[in-house]
């Protein structure tokens, strides 16, 4: 069994081009796609303000990380539907994505949790960008005769912060270091930065207090890995 405990560290992001995490109000807010707003309480008076859910990061974080599993000697069944999950692990055992990230079967949560990543900085350059658009059809990809739908984006260098826990203890039984399991959500980090997030949108990630993270991987190949999430990568980013 494991008995490492919890890790809690802070994560920032940053948005690189214009952004959108999609919302489920289309209708509420007369606009097709919009971002992600919860209701807070400002000066006396309840606004919507822009955030990226902790579900939407921890469902990119695991698509990353089923990205590059493989590549670096982890294992990840690559399946969303439950029933090809559960078969996948009946004849290869639970997968190392499946068991940081969760699975749907018998409650198994995984080890990663991760909050809501709250703006930065409250200013008026967060507020949301409208853009309207033609439909392209399916078939033809060709512009749809009278069809346009709006989207909404956040504007660029927009920062969010939040923070990954993970919870070791839940675990029971593993072929991997628990080292080594750190170091594949680091990888995933990485691994997300260079990729797409939410409706084809582009983030910079950058890891804080990562001082506990820092004596756990202590001398170990993943120790360069996390030097380099201590910062931001992208060109114009501060």
């Amino acid at each position: 069994m494991w008995r490492w405990g919890s890790l809690r560290f802070g994560v920032r992001i940053k948005t690189v081009g214009l952004a959108t995490v999609g919302w489920s109000m289309p209708s509420a807010l007369g606009v097709d796609i919009p971002v992600a707003k919860k209701l807070v309480r400002r000066m006396g008076e309840v606004e919507y303000r822009v955030y990226v859910p902790g579900s939407s990061f921890k469902g990119a974080l695991r698509s990353a990380a089923s990205r590059i599993a493989e590549a670096y000697s982890f294992t990840s069944c690559g399946f969303i539907d439950p029933e090809m999950i559960n078969e996948a692990h009946r004849l290869r055992g639970v997968c190392h994505v499946c068991r940081l990230f969760g699975y749907p079967s018998g409650g198994a949560g995984g080890l990663v949790s991760v909050s809501d990543f709250e703006l930065k900085d409250d200013d008026e350059r967060s507020l949301p960008i409208r853009l309207t658009r033609t439909k392209l059809e399916d078939a033809s990809l060709k512009v749809e005769e009278g069809a346009l739908y709006t989207s909404e984006h956040i504007p660029p260098d927009i920062e969010f912060k939040g923070f990954i826990e993970i919870n070791f203890e839940k675990d029971e039984a593993t072929s991997v270091a628990e080292t080594d399991m750190l170091g594949l959500v680091l990888l995933s980090l990485a691994e997300l930065r260079l990729g797409r997030f939410g409706r084809r949108s582009l983030i910079d990630i950058r890891i804080e207090d990562s001082e506990e993270i820092e004596k756990r991987l202590s001398g170990t190949k993943w120790s360069s890995l996390l030097n380099d999430l201590r910062r931001w990568i992208w060109t114009g980013t501060t």
